[in-house]
């Protein structure tokens, strides 16, 4: 008797295929090896070798083109010893992280020449003491302590500390530099931080502690308004930026020296009011006629300088007579739009830059190219140019002036100029080469009209005529702080925003999520 097989019952012919567990173990465990390598790189990576991104729109945690150069320039990397920078600083401040930081960047571009070290003061107090004692500083707020003296003053420094009454009398070495942290932002009245220059202060410093004594700059004090009834003059300013490049801006009076000393880095005439007569013509000649030698020249054009028009036309720069100006829906401009030449070594971060001169400014004759000068080995080269619509009026004091090709100048309208005596070429002669620069306009240096970027062409001007051409460029910025203000109303909306409604839409999402998944 037969059974039919019943439409419940199922056979199959097919053998089920067993799972391979030792293949997804090995799987599993290659897996997890293979993350923690990635995991153990990652972090040795970002210990070893970090690097920070700065991700503002204008890179305002970025160290400086002038810091950057400096810290990587030959006569930095090859000191005797690292530069120390010791940082005495709460670890509790509300500025700590902030110096930490930045003194971080300047040790990692620095390239291990700068040797950190941070030191609390409440919880290292032997430190501490030991700082006051070696640097003569005693601590009664946060400070930065730059230490450029080489192994064998320092070695020479702890041997005279051995000696009490020498110890107590000695004077701090000029490689030695102190600064607050107070003095690395600027407050309000109600004492509320309002901007930064703490790149700008460290820069100096580090400045001063490699090179030690400040450079000598001698000014003629007899040519010039000493006083302003507004503001700060244009001495005082100019005396203010070098004092950030280890410079002394340093007064003599021409009618009592015979020549400029000769311990003199450079020499400036900054908008004098009154010429030069033959004497003190011949006591620029002969400094001029020394290696070596740097002049600085800021012009007034309302004083008329025929002797000093003379000197400076005798090496291809000739201040004219007229007044550099435009002309705009009938309106008489003197704010001269001008640009910074590119091509020369001076603006080789500011070419192709503009800016205003405000004030008075004349134009300069710059003879680039001439062949007479060229066989004596000068070289002028023009450094900024005013912009299209900006000509030379010879006829500034008449109403409604216009372009006169036969009398007046025309584009392109010189406004500053430089001057190479010498070879600079061969690195023979380099050393042995003269420089000057000439602007002709003074009333932009002043507290209230000078602009960053002429701030940076002075300093580099300066930096340029005496050699230091490590110090060529763009300098720090002042980071700002933007205080944004809120009605009362609107705040109590952004708590609530933030502590309610933020979290409940949150809270939301995540329960649609959920629900979607359990159903």
């Amino acid at each position: 008797m037969s059974v039919e097989p019943t439409a419940n019952t199922h056979t199959s012919n097919s053998t089920s295929k067993p799972i391979k567990r030792i293949g997804r173990s090995f799987n599993l465990a290659l897996q997890a090896t293979l993350f923690v390598i990635v995991l153990i790189s990652a972090n040795y990576l970002s210990c070893a070798r970090h690097e920070r991104i700065d991700l503002t729109e204008r890179k305002d945690f970025t160290l400086s083109p002038i810091t950057t150069q400096y810290l990587q320039s030959e006569t930095f990397q090859k000191r005797e010893a690292p530069l120390h920078v010791i940082a005495v600083v709460r670890r509790n401040s509300s500025h700590y992280m902030r110096i930490y930081n930045l003194l971080d960047e300047y040790k990692t571009v620095a390239n291990g020449n700068i040797k950190l070290e941070f030191v609390d003061p409440l919880r290292q107090t032997d430190r501490t003491l030991d700082i006051e004692n070696t640097y003569s500083q005693e601590y009664t707020e946060d400070m930065i302590i730059i230490d450029g003296r080489s192994d064998s003053e320092k070695e020479a420094s702890a041997a005279q500390a051995n000696n009490t009454e020498q110890n107590n009398t000695a004077p701090l070495s000029a490689h030695v530099r102190a600064t607050l942290i107070k003095s690395l932002y600027i407050t309000d009245d109600s004492q509320s931080i309002t901007a930064w220059q703490d790149e700008d202060v460290i820069t100096s410093t580090i400045i001063g502690a490699v090179e030690g004594d400040a450079r000598k700059i001698y000014f003629a004090t007899d040519k010039l308004d000493l006083k302003s009834k507004q503001g700060q003059t244009a001495w005082q300013v100019l005396r203010g930026m070098l004092w950030q490049q280890n410079i002394n801006l340093t007064p003599l009076r021409l009618a009592e020296i015979d020549s400029i000393p000769h311990d003199a880095t450079g020499f400036a005439l900054i908008g004098p009011q009154y010429d030069l007569d033959k004497r003190e013509i011949n006591i620029l000649q002969e400094y001029w006629d020394r290696q070596q030698s740097a002049v600085f020249m800021t012009l007034d054009p309302k004083v008329q300088l025929d002797n000093l028009r003379v000197f400076l036309r005798n090496y291809g720069v000739t201040p004219r007579h007229d007044r550099v100006i435009s002309v705009k829906n009938g309106q008489t401009l003197s704010s001269v739009q001008s640009i910074f030449s590119p091509g020369s070594k001076l603006n080789q971060d500011l070419g192709g830059k503009s800016t205003i001169f405000d004030g008075s400014t004349c134009s300069l004759e710059v003879r680039e190219g001439d062949d007479k000068l060229l066989n004596r080995s000068i070289r002028p080269i023009a450094l900024i140019q005013a912009g299209q619509g900006w000509w030379g009026e010879t006829r500034y004091e008449e109403e409604d002036p216009q372009l006169n090709p036969e009398e007046d100048t025309a584009h392109p309208i010189y406004l500053a100029a430089g001057v190479v005596r010498g070879d600079a070429i061969s690195a023979e002669t380099e050393h042995l080469v003269s420089k000057m620069v000439v602007v002709a306009n003074t009333d932009f240096l002043s507290s209230q009209k000078t602009r960053p970027e002429q701030a940076d062409f002075v300093k580099s001007s300066i930096n340029w005529i005496i050699g230091r051409e490590d110090l060529i460029g763009i300098g720090p910025k002042k980071l700002h702080r933007h205080k944004l203000t809120i009605l009362s109303a609107h705040n109590s909306f952004i708590s609530r925003l933030i502590l309610f409604f933020l979290p409940a839409i949150a809270l939301l999402i995540a329960l649609i999520v959920w629900n979607t998944r359990r159903a």
